[in-house]
């Protein structure tokens, strides 16, 4: 784009990643240009985080940031097919901005991966990331049908959420039964109260609308739409050590709960369907 609103600048994140800085009289906000990712969003009533981004992260491309919001497209986990990246291919690569605007309520920013179309995924698709910085950061994936064909995806917002101590961290609003991808999907009863004390991969079907974290006091809500399910996820202690781009004490200053379709959202030949997360 030639000109941005006031409250967007372009600055330089590494030697090879850009980033959007957002700066508006209600919060702060960067997008990373590799992956069209989101890396903080800090509202200005209360100057808190909301984001986890590890402090190993690697900012070089050499893989999908580690924190943050990840876009997870157009599959989510591992491809049936081996060989092909795990959570599809739009958060490792190139992203470019296409909109900019500013309202009363807040920052607007439209951004379109690179490709949307690989190898691995069977349609024509056109992909938009819309990204409002308000008093609350709100994000929507838009999968819209340019081709003749239906076709079926999945995706997820992955966000990684911070908190103070895991084990001192309850989410509230998730109920019912949940698909326990540690233990080959076993369905089991939701935990009352919902605290994470183990490595943890759920997936709840029963996918609640709105959601919160609590941590001695200090909430972060969660609303989705456009969702069939909610991910739960930690890696916790023997996971976080064999990773990288982790700290061996990471798992205990994040939580993903991520706004996810995993059960194949079929998208008719010229309509589209809308994946939605907003954070406050």
């Amino acid at each position: 784009m030639s000109s941005l609103p006031a409250s967007v600048h372009v600055q330089a994140k590494s030697a090879v990643i850009d980033v959007l800085k957002v700066e508006n009289a209600f919060s702060t906000c960067e997008i990373s240009l590799w992956g069209g990712h989101v890396v903080s969003f800090i509202p200005k009533h209360d100057l808190r985080e909301r984001l986890f981004v590890s402090e190993a992260v690697c900012f070089d491309t050499s893989r999908p940031i580690r924190g943050g919001i990840p876009i997870c497209w157009p599959w989510f986990g591992a491809h049936s097919v081996s060989g092909f990246p795990a959570h599809g291919y739009v958060r490792d690569q190139p992203w470019r901005l296409v909109k900019a605007t500013e309202g009363a309520d807040g920052t607007t920013l439209v951004l379109m991966p690179q490709q949307a179309n690989m190898a691995g995924f069977e349609g024509e698709a056109y992909l938009q990331l819309s990204i409002h910085v308000g008093k609350r950061l709100t994000l929507t994936l838009l999968t819209q049908n340019v081709g003749d064909q239906d076709f079926s995806y999945t995706a997820a917002l992955h966000s990684y959420f911070s908190v103070k101590a895991v084990g001192d961290t309850e989410i509230m609003g998730i109920t019912g039964e949940y698909l326990d991808k540690l233990d080959k999907n076993a369905q089991c009863r939701t935990p009352v109260p919902y605290t994470i004390f183990a490595e943890t991969d759920r997936v709840h079907l029963q996918a609640a609308s709105s959601v919160e974290i609590c941590q001695q006091g200090v909430i972060t809500s969660i609303e989705s739409t456009g969702h069939d399910s909610l991910v739960v996820w930690n890696p916790w202690i023997d996971k976080s050590a064999k990773m990288v781009d982790m700290n061996a004490d990471s798992y205990q200053k994040m939580l993903c709960i991520e706004t996810a379709v995993t059960q194949d959202q079929v998208v008719k030949a010229g309509a589209s369907h809308a994946l939605v997360q907003s954070i406050g």
